[in-house]
C-alpha cells in the first residue's frame, strides 16, 4: 500500500564557492509504502507521472544543467560522434545460400535496377556453373548487375518478415506485416502467378507439406501470441483451415520449423517456464502432431531431427550438458535418450544442427561461443573421437553457426567475431578442414599489431572465476597508470560476446583499457551461470562486477582513481548497485535507460511486464523473500552517505522498456544523499524524447564526459 503523508521540500545543499550549481532539486513528496509489513518512505515517486507538466519542467531543468556542465566538451563530443558506432547486423554480410539446387541471394540495399530496397533473388546452380564462381564455390554477386539466370523473387523485402519455399523450390510463401499479424501470399515461381492470399493474422513461421498442397502456419491471438498451428489447403478459403495444435498457456508461443531433411514439421512451444516439442510427418500433413518431450519444466531440452533419429541436448543430474540421441518414434526423449557426449568442465552445449554426413554442435567454452564438427558414419551414428573445433586462433574468437539449410551439404558456414576481428562469414570444408572466408564486414582498417585482446579471470565470491574480455593498445602496460572502462550486463542469461566496435578502438586509441565483465546472471558460462545471478541470488552479479573492478586495479591494468563503469538497462542496475556497495572502486559511471528503481516498477500495476521479467527479478508483491531481496539492492533505495563516483545517466520518454522516472528518481536520491563534492564529481541526467534517433549523440556525449572525468589527455581540448 502506498499513501502520501507529506508534501514539501528540503533546502538545497549549498553550492561550493565559485562552483557550478549542484543541479535541479525536485520537490519532495513523502509517501509511505507498506509491503509485507515493511514500511518505507519514498520522496520522489511523483516523478513517475510522465504526463505531469511539473515533471516535464524538472526534466527540462536536468537537461539544461547537463548542457552547462558539459559545455566545454563540445569539440570532443563532435569528434567522438564521428568515430563511435553501435554494434549491430551488417547488411554487407549477406552471402548467397545454397538449397535444393538454387543459390538464394539477399541483395540488401543494392543500387542496381531494382533500386535501393532489400530484395531476394535466386539463380540455378547450373547457370552459375557457366559463369564466374567465387571462393569456395559460392557465386560472387556484383552490385547492380544480375548474374546469369538470376530471378527476382521479392523486389522489395521491406515488411516481409519471413519466406518459405516448397520442396524443390517451386512455390514461395511470404509473410508480410499487416494489421493483426501477417498476411500470407503464395506464389508459383515458375510463372510468378499469385496462387493464394487468403491467410491473415498469421505468425511469420510458414512450412509447406512435402507435396506442396498444404501450408502449415501459426495464427496469432488478440495479444499477438502465436497460439495455434493451422493447416491451409493451398487455393482454398482460410475459413476452411483446420487447427492442428493449440497452446493454452498464455505465456507460451508456438514456433515452426522444417527438419533439414525436409521430412518433418517441428513444433515447439516456448516460454520462460516450460517447453514442449511435437513432430508432424510432412508426407502426411493431415495427421496429428506427436509430442516427443511432454511438457518440460526446468532446463529446456534442445531437440534436433537428424533424419533417422533425434538428437537431444539435456542437463544431467550434475548440471552438465549432454548430447544424446533417441529413437525417431520417441514419446519421451528424456527417458529414452542415450548419451553420446558430455560437456567438459567450463563447457556448455547450446544447440546442435544435423546433416546427412555430420553434426555441428554450438558450444560455449570458457565463456566464448564456438562450433564443434562431429562426423557421422554411414549408419548415421557419430564419430565423437573425430570431433574438431572451428577457430582462427584468436584468444577471444567468438564462432557461431550461420545459414546452413541443405541436408546434403559438405561445408559448414559460420560467423567469426572478436574485439579485433570485423564480423566475418566463413565456411569450412568438413572433409578437408579447409577454411574459406566468404565475406567480411566493412570496417575501418584495424592493425592487429597495434592492439592487445586478452581473457582475464577475476577471483570472485564462492571461489568462482569471473571472465573478463579486455582490449587495449599494445603499448599500454599493466603498471597501474592507465585509465580504464568496465562494461557489464549480467541479466536474463544474455551473453555479451566479443565483437569489433570501432568506438571501442577509439577509446583504446586514447589510452583506455576497455574491459567487459561477464558476471553471473548473464549466459556466458551456461544456464547455471544465469541462475546463480537472478532473483534471490541477484546480489552475486554485483559482487562479481566489483571483483572484476578489483582485479583490474590490483593487477595494474587500471590506475586507482581512473576506473569508469558503464551499463544500459539491466546493466545500468548492475553498475548502480555495484557503486552503492563499493563506491570507492569507480571514479565515474555511465548508465543508460537504467533499471535503478526496480522494486517500485515491479510493484506498479500500470507497468506491463513480461513473463521473462517476472522470472528474472521475481514477484515482490507475492513473495516476501523476493521483496526483501529487491529492497536490499534497489539502487534508488540504497544510496549511502558516502563518497560516490561522478554519474552520467541518460534516459528517454519513449523507445525503452524502462520508465524514464527510474533514472530521475535515482539521480535525485544521489544528489540529496552522497557526501562527495558534486562540483568535482557531478551527477548529471540527460532525458531525450525518444532514444533511437538520439542514440549516437547520447553515446558520444557520455563518452566525452567520461574521458574528461578519467583525466584522459586531450579530453577537454
Amino acid at each position: 500500500m502506498t499513501q502520501e503523508v507529506l508534501a514539501g521540500s528540503r533546502p538545497a545543499r549549498s553550492t561550493p564557492a565559485g562552483g557550478p550549481p549542484l543541479g535541479p532539486r525536485p520537490r519532495q513528496r513523502l509517501q509511505e509504502r507498506t509491503v509485507h509489513g515493511d514500511t518505507v518512505v519514498t520522496r520522489y515517486g511523483w516523478l513517475r507521472d510522465r504526463h505531469s507538466s511539473e515533471v516535464a519542467a524538472h526534466l527540462d531543468a536536468e537537461n539544461a544543467y547537463t548542457d552547462r556542465a558539459t559545455a566545454d566538451l563540445g569539440a570532443l563530443r563532435s569528434r567522438l560522434a564521428q568515430d563511435l558506432t553501435s554494434p549491430g547486423p551488417d547488411p554487407d554480410l549477406s552471402v548467397p545460400v545454397y538449397s535444393d539446387g538454387w543459390w538464394y541471394i539477399d541483395r540488401a540495399g543494392d543500387q542496381g535496377d531494382r533500386g535501393a530496397h532489400p530484395s531476394l533473388s535466386r539463380v540455378q546452380d547450373r547457370a552459375v556453373l557457366r559463369g564466374e564462381r567465387g571462393p569456395g564455390g559460392v557465386p560472387e554477386v556484383p552490385a547492380g548487375h544480375l548474374l546469369e539466370g538470376e530471378q527476382t523473387l521479392i523486389p522489395d523485402r521491406r515488411g516481409v518478415l519471413d519466406v518459405a519455399f516448397s520442396a524443390g523450390g517451386g512455390l514461395l510463401a511470404r509473410a508480410e506485416a499487416s494489421i493483426g499479424g501477417c498476411s500470407v501470399t503464395i506464389v508459383d515461381l515458375s510463372t510468378s502467378d499469385e496462387l493464394d492470399r487468403s491467410v491473415r493474422t498469421a505468425g511469420p513461421d510458414l512450412v509447406f507439406s512435402a507435396d506442396s498442397q498444404w501450408l502449415l502456419y501459426t495464427r496469432l491471438d488478440e495479444f499477438g501470441r502465436s497460439h495455434q498451428v493451422r493447416r491451409h489447403r493451398i487455393g482454398s478459403s482460410a475459413g476452411e483451415d483446420v487447427t492442428v495444435l493449440e497452446e493454452p498457456d498464455h505465456w507460451a508461443e508456438l514456433q515452426l520449423a522444417r527438419s533439414r531433411d525436409g521430412s518433418t514439421l517441428v513444433i515447439r512451444s516456448v516460454s520462460v517456464a516450460a517447453t514442449e516439442t511435437w513432430l508432424l510427418d510432412l508426407d502426411d500433413p493431415t495427421s496429428a502432431p506427436r509430442s516427443v518431450t511432454g511438457r518440460h519444466h526446468g532446463a529446456h531440452p534442445v531437440i534436433e531431427h537428424a533424419g533417422d533419429r533425434l538428437l537431444v541436448i539435456l542437463q544431467d543430474d550434475a548440471g552438465h550438458s549432454v548430447l544424446a540421441e533417441a529413437p525417431l518414434r520417441s514419446v519421451d526423449v528424456a527417458s529414452q535418450a542415450r548419451p553420446v557426449l558430455t560437456a567438459r568442465r567450463g563447457e556448455q552445449f547450446d544447440d546442435v544442427e544435423a546433416f546427412a554426413g555430420f553434426l555441428a554442435l554450438q558450444v560455449r567454452a570458457e565463456g566464448l561461443p564456438g562450433v564443434r564438427i562431429i562426423p557421422r558414419r554411414d549408419d548415421g551414428s557419430v564419430e565423437i573421437l573425430a570431433a574438431r573445433a572451428l577457430g582462427h586462433g584468436g584468444e577471444l574468437d567468438a564462432v557461431r553457426l550461420d545459414a546452413n539449410p541443405s541436408w546434403s551439404q559438405r561445408t559448414v558456414r559460420y560467423r567469426l567475431d572478436s574485439l579485433l576481428t570485423p564480423a566475418t562469414i566463413a565456411q569450412v570444408d568438413v572433409a578437408t578442414s579447409e577454411i574459406t572466408v566468404l565475406r567480411r564486414a566493412a570496417a575501418p582498417a584495424v592493425d592487429p599489431e597495434r592492439y592487445l585482446e586478452r581473457r582475464l579471470w577475476a577471483p570472485g565470491p564462492q571461489g568462482a572465476l569471473i571472465p573478463i574480455s579486455l582490449i587495449s593498445r599494445r603499448d599500454v602496460v599493466a603498471d597501474g597508470t592507465a585509465p580504464g572502462l568496465l562494461f557489464g550486463e549480467g541479466a536474463f542469461g544474455t551473453s555479451v560476446d566479443p565483437m569489433l566496435v570501432p568506438g571501442t578502438l577509439e577509446l583504446a586509441d586514447r589510452g583506455l583499457v576497455v574491459a567487459i565483465a561477464h558476471v553471473r546472471g548473464g549466459g556466458e558460462m551456461g544456464p547455471s551461470w544465469h541462475l546463480s545471478g537472478r532473483q534471490l541470488h541477484k546480489a552475486t552479479s554485483f559482487d562479481d562486477f566489483a571483483a572484476c573492478a578489483d582485479h583490474l586495479l590490483s593487477t595494474g591494468w587500471v590506475a586507482p582513481g581512473r576506473l569508469g563503469a558503464a551499463g544500459t538497462g539491466a546493466g545500468g542496475l548492475l553498475v548502480a548497485a555495484s557503486a552503492n556497495r563499493s563506491p570507492g572502486l569507480f571514479r565515474a559511471i555511465i548508465v543508460g535507460a537504467p533499471l535503478v528503481d526496480p522494486l517500485e516498477t515491479l510493484l506498479d500495476p500500470e507497468v506491463m511486464l513480461t513473463l521473462e521479467e517476472w522470472a528474472e527479478w521475481g514477484d515482490p508483491a507475492g513473495d516476501e523473500a523476493i521483496y526483501r531481496c529487491l529492497r536490499g539492492y534497489s539502487p534508488a533505495e540504497n544510496v549511502r552517505e558516502a563518497e560516490y563516483p561522478a554519474v552520467f545517466a541518460w534516459t528517454a520518454l519513449d523507445g525503452t522498456d524502462i520508465p524514464h522516472a527510474e533514472a530521475a528518481i535515482w539521480i535525485a536520491e544521489l544528489r540529496e544523499t552522497v557526501t562527495s563534492d558534486q562540483a568535482e564529481r557531478p551527477i548529471l541526467l540527460r532525458c531525450v524524447p525518444e532514444v533511437h534517433g538520439d542514440a549516437l549523440e547520447l553515446q558520444a556525449e557520455a563518452m566525452a564526459w567520461l574521458l574528461d572525468q578519467l583525466d584522459v589527455p586531450g579530453a577537454s581540448s
